[in-house]
């Protein structure tokens, strides 16, 4: 499928190539893996994948196998690097169209433990995070996911 001008995803992806996506974690089989904007829960990450498509479905049986492997071993990363409480896995394509998986840590301070994170007002779910210690972040969780 051609990237619509639009996607914001295909944006990011286009940042990662250009070296100028400060939220780049690391490139797996199919997926370009950043943290997301809402660092109120620390280690959150998005997976987005490589290309241009909005129906996770359409993908070859084989590629979506190889996306869910690159869902699980970024979860396995942050279960040891961040000791959640539990880990939140999300595909929905409602707002982003192109296909992404969300992986959310879950704290025992969460507020809302019982529901989805988006039951929050986003200025509460953007922890600002320095230039540093977002780097940080990214550094401590590709290191883990290397492992």
């Amino acid at each position: 499928m051609t990237e619509p001008a639009s996607c914001s995803a295909c944006a990011r992806i286009a940042a990662i190539a250009d070296g100028r996506n400060p939220e780049f974690v690391t490139t797996l089989a199919e997926s370009h893996v950043t943290l997301a904007d809402e660092q109120a829960y620390p280690g959150y990450c998005i997976l987005l994948l490589k290309e241009h498509e909005e129906h996770l479905d359409r993908l070859p049986l084989e590629r979506q196998a190889r996306l869910w492997e690159d869902v699980t071993r970024v979860a396995a990363a942050l279960r040891r690097e961040m000791s959640p409480v539990r880990l939140n896995y999300a595909c929905l394509g409602n707002f982003v169209t192109h296909v992404h998986w969300h992986v959310i840590p879950r704290y025992a301070d969460d507020p809302e433990p019982q529901h989805p994170i988006w039951v929050r007002p986003l200025a509460e779910r953007r922890a600002a995070l320095s230039d540093g210690d977002r780097r940080r972040l990214a550094d401590r969780i590709r290191r883990a996911i290397a492992r």
